[in-house]
């Protein structure tokens, strides 16, 4: 991929979770909150390599919205998103179940999302399966506040699951988490080169209240609950 050709195009990197939001937490101690955010810095190293300008919710384990709750901490998010503006939004995550044999990766966009968001969440899944080889969970639909409220196409990704030892110890591998990274630079170039292509983004609509899930162990107020 050369230099300089996502020139012009804004990305905004949001590593999930942070400051006293640690996210899931594996079985040995790893914090989500402390694996995205080393991924998300490698995939804005590559992506402002590649010219595009990137800005980050945050670039250290802070709260986005200081002392604010959860739900504020989420909206603050995509304020920054949606003020900006980005051309998209990329909200990067580990996931988490009761079942400590789940595994594997997964990508999100809304329920009711556009083609770009949906061609996005396709084209970041593809990468990540096809370098880093985890189990192909697919890509899914969900509520998510994150990636519903934003006026931009947006996906949450989720890496692996932290609540699994054997992913545990790939997420928390600094070599695996470049690699994370390097796959999603890859994903954002590869949906750029296409995103001519794919129908443009219409007026956006509120979601129904079917299909909205949380991963087990993620709080209620990821998810859209009324209008803020």
């Amino acid at each position: 991929m050369s230099v300089g050709v996502l020139s012009g195009r804004r990305v905004m990197i949001d590593p999930g979770h942070g400051g006293r939001f640690p996210g899931a937490v594996g079985p040995a101690g790893t914090q989500e909150k402390d694996v995205v955010l080393a991924v998300s810095k490698v995939l804005q190293a590559d992506l402002v390599e590649l010219g595009a300008e990137v800005r980050m919710t945050r670039s250290t384990d802070v709260e986005v919205a200081p002392g604010a709750s959860l739900r504020d901490d989420l909206k603050a998010r995509v304020d920054l998103a949606n003020d900006w503006p980005a051309d998209l939004l990329i909200s990067v995550h580990a996931n988490s179940a009761e079942n400590a044999s789940a595994k594997g990766t997964e990508t999100f966009h809304a329920i009711k999302a556009s083609d770009r968001s949906k061609t996005l969440a396709k084209l970041l899944q593809k990468s990540m399966i096809d370098d880093i080889g985890l189990t192909d969970c697919g890509v899914k639909a969900s509520n998510f506040y994150v990636i519903k409220n934003t006026k931009m196409p947006a996906t949450l990704v989720e890496l692996g699951f932290i609540s699994n030892p054997g992913e545990e110890q790939i997420l928390a591998d600094p070599a695996m988490q470049t690699r994370f990274g390097h796959s999603l630079s890859k994903g954002v170039a590869d949906y750029f080169a296409v995103e001519a292509h794919v129908k443009p983004d219409g007026p956006s609509e509120l979601p129904g209240d079917e299909g909205d899930l949380l991963a087990p162990g993620d709080p209620v107020e990821m998810l859209l609950i009324g209008q803020v």
